[in-house]
């Protein structure tokens, strides 16, 4: 971390993804959370412009003729979308990333090996690699302070490790999850969390604007929930 907050490596590193990498997006490692804005759309332009003319969609990728992809979506080697999910606004999904049934994914990347169960709601966030998410997981990405709520425009915070908080300077933006995160079912995420590497939440677990450290323990609602680091017995 330096003066302008955490840098995006702090909490993962695009760079060891071979797929992200390969495209360019490694670059933003080095640079502040706070100074992207829009991680995930920051790694869209990237990427799309190293791909120049190459489909976006990689051959070898599965879609499901029932699922919806979009045109503005990038879609690496092995990654498998199952049926009824959706997948749309300048995402991108990594190598052999698994989108089970009925998920919609939306202005978000998602790391290489990561699993997403089924009905995974996830939107303006950036998950990293070999991370699994069970059933009904849903990131929130953006406060409740509009009359408007399909127009929001108070810039998000997230979490800093000594509790302060730094702007993004973007109405939408829920979280950054580092590598190896496992989360049960039915958890809520965001808006303004940051996850670090190999952290568990429990399933029924609400988390917003905290800073996790890595390999913790996260259980309860949030108005009770009881983080550990590092973990405590078996996982």
């Amino acid at each position: 971390m330096n003066e302008a907050g955490p840098l995006l490596g702090d909490v993962l590193r695009l760079a060891d993804d071979p797929f992200l990498k390969e495209l360019g997006a490694g670059v933003l490692d080095e640079q502040p959370i706070a100074s992207i804005g829009d991680v995930s759309g920051a790694v869209y332009e990237l990427v799309c412009a190293s791909l120049g003319h190459r489909p976006r969609i990689h051959p070898d990728a599965y879609v499901s003729p029932l699922a919806n992809v979009a045109d503005d979506v990038v879609i690496g080697p092995g990654v498998r979308i199952h049926e009824y999910s959706t997948v749309r606004g300048r995402t991108v999904i990594s190598s052999h990333v698994h989108i089970g049934y009925g998920c919609e994914i939306s202005r978000s990347l998602v790391g290489e090996h990561s699993i997403l169960s089924h009905r995974a709601t996830v939107g303006c966030c950036v998950i990293g690699r070999g991370c699994y998410f069970s059933a009904d997981l849903l990131t929130a990405a953006c406060v409740m302070t509009n009359d408007d709520m399909l127009r929001p425009d108070k810039p998000i915070s997230f979490a800093l490790p000594d509790g302060r908080r730094m702007s993004t300077g973007e109405p939408k933006w829920s979280a950054v999850i580092g590598d190896g995160v496992r989360a049960g079912a039915r958890v809520t995420v965001g808006p303004g969390s940051v996850i670090n590497a190999r952290s568990v939440l429990a399933p029924s677990t609400t988390v917003a604007t905290v800073w996790i450290p890595a390999n913790s323990r996260v259980s309860g609602p949030q108005s009770g929930s009881r983080i550990t680091t590092p973990l405590e017995g078996p996982s």
